[in-house]
């Protein structure tokens, strides 16, 4: 009696080396794309944070990771490119104040654009006036960051010569000061 080949026994050891491989193999890929839909995530959610704080560095560096994150995504590249070309072009400050108004509604477009783009792509559902007319930004931390450009063009203008600090003898009068005038004591009548 010749013994022929035992195919189960060998399909049995292929599946048991092969299965395990495959199985890994499958969960890398599966970890690969959540981490890429991870990063592109955090890219939208610093976009939507910051989308009234466009100088912010977190708004820049999510700006600087697009290309990187959403390369195969055309439409997402072509929003961007618009709105990168626009970033460069220099605001009109001598303009009158309805240029200067239109020319900030364009650039906060071309972002509502470039984040609802981003949203598609990521299957998130947001409408794009929710994204442009959205986000809270206290009213201190617009008065801090205005008050922080003042104080660093003054201190510019200064350091660079184009204006001088201005130092003027200063004597307060004898009442005041820090400090409130010293309660007056009445001295007790030496009657008695």
């Amino acid at each position: 009696m010749s013994e022929g080949i035992d195919w189960f026994a060998i399909v049995t050891a292929a599946a048991a080396v092969i299965g395990p491989v495959i199985a890994v193999w499958i969960t890398r890929l599966s970890d690969d794309r959540k981490e890429v839909q991870g990063r592109r995530m955090d890219i939208f959610r610093t976009l939507m944070r910051t989308r009234k704080m466009p100088v912010h560095f977190d708004h820049v560096g999510a700006l600087n990771l697009i290309e990187i994150e959403f390369a195969e995504d055309e439409s997402v590249i072509r929003a961007w490119k618009e709105y990168l070309r626009n970033l460069s072009e220099p605001f009109p400050a001598n303009a009158k104040e309805a240029t200067q108004s239109n020319f900030l509604k364009k650039r906060e477009t071309m972002l509502t654009k470039l984040i609802s783009e981003i949203a598609k792509v990521l299957k998130f559902e947001v409408e794009q006036m929710d994204i442009f007319e959205g986000n809270y930004i206290p009213q201190g931390w617009h008065d801090d960051d205005w008050e922080q450009k003042l104080a660093r063009k003054g201190l510019i203008d200064i350091l660079s010569g184009r204006r001088p600090i201005v130092i003027q003898p200063y004597a307060p009068s004898q009442g005041t000061g820090p400090y409130p005038p010293p309660p007056q004591i009445e001295k007790p009548s030496d009657e008695g």
